[in-house]
């Protein structure tokens, strides 16, 4: 059983990084992942050569994606599962192992990226990712270099100028990127607590009145702690960012007929009466990205075509063979 590893393979990530070049810091990211079925039943999607890939292992997948910037949509989870498990068993036959020794290694130069082992566990906590499956991934990414070595290929794009430029243009024209309006607000809620019916009406109509002593006071965001002074049980929210896009159109309209100087309201609501506060608008421009952004984005999307060209080889070797319909790629 041959245990050996490519020189660039022998240190950390780090290691990786500057002896293999950037194709391997992309690998972390593009390649493949493969979370172990739980212990609880899960839905079998596909068997890849008998070894299932479960509707958990997706999920798995998926949430990591969030973490490590990958794709988070369904079928490029259930692609890089399904390329993970043609790894492994395509492995097994060439007596491939990549050594625990080996991933927990990397493992533990990639949580020093993140801030420490103990704030990469809890930040795999809070997205609810096993460290199972973030060690499986880190597995199968080396496990790919080797079977890239044994089929005596190597991993070289080429992206000229005017690519660049396309994807510097379509980048440019999303909307995401062009400067949008925030309106900053502040509400103000006198709650009617649950009581009878009819005196809910009793309470609503004195909520009322109090909301238009208040607004009689207001003269102004810096002035709404005055103006609520003396007022029992009132819930002033924290300034608030509001986009104008997906307001309804009636809140919209009054926000502009008000101003800054006039509160909002009163409005009923099912907490009680609500008056809202215009504190002024800023507009928002998101920073354009360099150049060398954009050419690393392309760089990683060749990367990624000539990745996927390469598992189709290999998937076209193995038996696949798909439970759920919904889950079948090409």
């Amino acid at each position: 059983m041959n245990r050996s590893f490519p020189s660039c393979m022998k240190n950390t990530i780090a290691g990786i990084f500057v002896r293999c070049g950037w194709a391997a810091a992309v690998l972390l990211v593009l390649v493949l992942g493969w979370a172990s079925v739980p212990a609880q039943a899960s839905k079998v999607l596909v068997l890849v050569n008998d070894r299932p890939v479960t509707d958990f292992d997706v999920s798995q997948r998926m949430k990591l994606n969030g973490i490590i910037g990958g794709r988070r949509d369904r079928k490029s989870a259930l692609r890089s599962q399904i390329n993970a498990a043609v790894l492994e068993t395509e492995a097994r036959k060439l007596g491939i192992v990549i050594p625990d020794t080996q991933v927990d290694k990397t493992l533990r130069a990639m949580a020093r990226n993140m801030g420490g082992m103990a704030k990469m566990k809890a930040t795999l906590r809070k997205r609810g990712v096993r460290l199972r499956t973030m060690k499986d991934y880190i597995r199968s990414t080396l496990l790919f270099r080797v079977m890239m070595q044994r089929m005596g290929k190597k991993l070289q794009v080429k992206v000229d100028q005017k690519a660049i430029d396309r994807k510097y243009r379509q980048i440019l024209n999303d909307p995401r990127l062009r400067p949008i309006t925030i309106y900053n607000l502040r509400q103000v809620t006198l709650p009617v607590e649950n009581v009878a019916p009819a005196m809910r009406q009793q309470l609503l109509y004195a909520r009322m009145v109090e909301a238009r002593q208040i607004m009689k006071r207001y003269k102004g965001c810096r002035s709404l702690r005055k103006a609520v002074s003396g007022i029992f049980n009132v819930k002033v929210s924290k300034p608030l960012q509001a986009d104008p896009r997906r307001m309804m159109k009636q809140l919209r309209k009054a926000i502009q007929l008000a101003g800054t100087r006039r509160l909002i309201g009163p409005i009923r609501s099912t907490s009680g009466i609500q008056l809202i506060a215009f504190c002024g608008s800023r507009k928002i421009v998101p920073p354009r990205p360099k150049r060398e952004q954009i050419a690393a984005i392309v760089k990683n999307e060749a990367m990624g075509q000539e990745i996927e060209r390469i598992m189709r080889q290999l998937r076209k070797k193995a038996y696949i063979e798909y439970k759920d319909k919904s889950a079948a790629i090409r």
